[in-house]
């Protein structure tokens, strides 16, 4: 049951990137929001990464707290 809840959760942060991409793009001043198989915290971490955006800096911070390394556990290459 708990890999089900897990894949769950996973879906919804997948279609939360995609349905809310262009407001995410605009308010972020990004590019890379969209791709329907990528995580948000996938996003976040490659704009970390990237360095071209504070907010998603800050996000990922709140993150570690629950997850520590979270966003850079998260950050998915292959996609977006």
């Amino acid at each position: 049951m708990s890999s089900y809840f897990w894949n769950v959760l996973i879906w919804i942060d997948q279609g939360v990137n995609t349905w809310f991409a262009p407001l995410l793009n605009f308010v972020l001043d990004s590019k890379k929001f969209g791709d329907p198989d990528e995580t948000l915290s996938s996003v976040f971490g490659k704009e970390v990464r990237s360095g071209n955006c504070k907010t998603c800096y800050y996000i990922c911070r709140m993150l570690h707290w629950i997850d520590p390394g979270h966003c850079k556990k998260s950050i998915e290459d292959d996609e977006g």
